[in-house]
């Protein structure tokens, strides 16, 4: 009688996550894309923004915690899944910090979309969002910050609990598909981004590049794509759209 060998997890690579505590879409697609040999391990920064006039900076003073927390699974590399707490300033300084903190290679959602845009070449973009009006507006302003013009943004509010940055998940496929693909569209428009850790869109990038013939990254994809080749993993994932299949 043969004995089945034991099977390693992790064995390519462990990557950690670190996503606010109310996401639970970053963690779910992670583990859609990541191939065999790669496992996720996910920490949770407290974010209560009923609770606290500016719940981003609160969220970002547990980071100590976090970091040791994330430092006990001994992961390959970190990817930080927030992406407005990560959209300031030039993404590479700000991926350093966290890297010289936390002791390992860390890439972050905000930077992980300017290096795929940097990969397509997209100067002008559309930016479609979960997100209230004022959040847009930051994200223009670090777009532009580094070279990127946001040639036209929307929100997609289907819940009001969105305004206190609640139940992005609830964004339907068929909706962002919708609006992403209208915008998209343009004619001066390059690239279209669909920010936010907590909306899903795994399964809404390749139709919606189907429609437009451009290229679309997400948060929570581009974050994914950076993750695994700090990690040294290249191999390309077919139908979850362009940046992953081709780069």
């Amino acid at each position: 009688m043969s004995e089945t060998p034991a099977r390693v997890y992790g064995a390519r690579a462990r990557m950690a996550l670190m996503v606010p505590s109310t996401n639970t879409v970053a963690e779910t697609e992670f583990w859609r894309l990541a191939p065999e040999g790669v496992t996720i391990h996910t920490s949770r920064m407290p974010f209560f923004a009923e609770r606290h006039e500016k719940p981003f900076d609160e969220m970002e003073s547990h980071l100590p915690r976090v970091i040791d927390e994330v430092n006990s699974a001994v992961p390959d590399v970190v990817a930080y899944g927030c992406t407005a707490s990560s959209a300031k300033g030039i993404p590479r300084d700000y991926e350093n910090s966290l890297t010289e903190k936390i002791g390992k290679p860390t890439v972050s959602a905000a930077g992980a979309l300017v290096a795929a845009l940097e990969v397509f070449g997209a100067k002008r973009i559309a930016l479609v969002t979960p997100y209230p009006q004022s959040l847009n507006d930051k994200e223009r302003l670090f777009f532009a910050e580094n070279g990127i013009e946001v040639v036209e943004d929307e929100s997609i509010i289907v819940h009001e609990s969105q305004m206190q940055f609640k139940n992005m998940n609830k964004v339907p496929a068929d909706l962002l598909i919708e609006r992403a693909t209208a915008l998209g569209s343009r004619d001066d428009v390059d690239a279209v981004v669909l920010s936010c850790c907590d909306m899903p869109t795994i399964d809404a990038i390749p139709e919606i590049e189907a429609a437009i013939g451009k290229p679309v990254t997400s948060s929570v994809q581009a974050l994914f794509w950076s993750a695994t080749r700090a990690a040294g993993i290249s191999e390309p994932t077919e139908g979850r759209g362009r940046l992953l299949a081709e780069n």
